[in-house]
């Protein structure tokens, strides 16, 4: 699997599965969900040149990398998906401390629970048994779900935190317009429509309040009042609302790879 050469600009910038821990020990969920759609659209492209040896390739790359997913981040336990930490000692033979039980296991599981644990539902690589409980999860009140969507750190996370970052942006609990979405997809992706419907109307409630308090739209907010945390203006990945907009007027959305 990939991983993180450091904290530095991940995307999801204080993700704790990621920040302040050691350079190159996170085999992150989230890193990995994409660069899995990355193969594939890579093979596709291959495809449309009529290149199939190496679309073939970067399909089964993409395969390789589901299946190391399935292997090294899925928790039976939990009934999710977390980031691999890869920072274990090396097994020396000569350590006679550890020689008599050496170590058998390559990653352990860092269980933050974030919601980047639901980005495989995105991707599509889950069964439809881990797709049921990785929802039944994103309906959890004390955790994830939120008055305005899908909150970005479990409340019950020591992490929590709400206030206002920036470079890094918090990750710790607001809630994002592209994070809903991203949820969004992946429960409508696995059949469960209602579930989507639900996050899908909370995002255009709250961008709406948002546009009609301030006349733009911010960069985060808080889970539970809806009230904007930071940047004034932002846009960006804010304009996949209008996605969740198609859906709930039973338009065609426009679809990511």
């Amino acid at each position: 699997m990939a991983y993180w050469q450091s904290d530095f600009a991940v995307g999801v910038d204080n993700d704790p599965s990621v920040f302040y821990r050691p350079d190159r020990s996170t085999a992150s969920i989230y890193l990995n969900s994409l660069l899995y759609r990355e193969f594939l659209a890579f093979g596709y492209l291959h495809e449309q040149f009529g290149d199939l040896v190496e679309a073939n390739k970067w399909r089964g790359w993409a395969q390789d990398l589901a299946d190391a997913m399935s292997a090294f981040c899925w928790d039976e336990r939990d009934g999710t998906f977390y980031s691999a930490d890869l920072n274990l000692r090396p097994v020396d033979p000569d350590d006679w401390l550890h020689r008599g039980a050496p170590r058998r296991w390559s990653s352990l599981l860092l269980r933050v629970d974030n919601w980047s644990s639901f980005l495989p539902l995105w991707a599509g690589f889950v069964s439809d048994e881990q797709a049921a409980r990785m929802a039944e999860r994103a309906r959890d009140r004390r955790t994830f779900l939120a008055h305005y969507g899908i909150r970005t750190l479990s409340k019950l996370e020591k992490m929590y935190d709400l206030r206002a970052t920036n470079n890094p942006s918090n990750w710790l609990g607001p809630v994002w317009g592209v994070s809903n979405y991203m949820v969004f997809r992946g429960l409508l992706k696995y059949g469960f429509a209602e579930q989507a419907r639900e996050i899908a109307e909370k995002t255009v409630k709250l961008f709406g309040q948002d546009l009609e308090a301030t006349g733009s739209l911010h960069e985060y907010y808080h889970p539970d009042s809806g009230e904007a945390i930071i940047t004034h203006g932002f846009q960006n990945w804010n304009f996949l609302v209008l996605n969740m907009v198609a859906f709930l007027d039973g338009r065609t959305m426009v679809t990511e790879f």
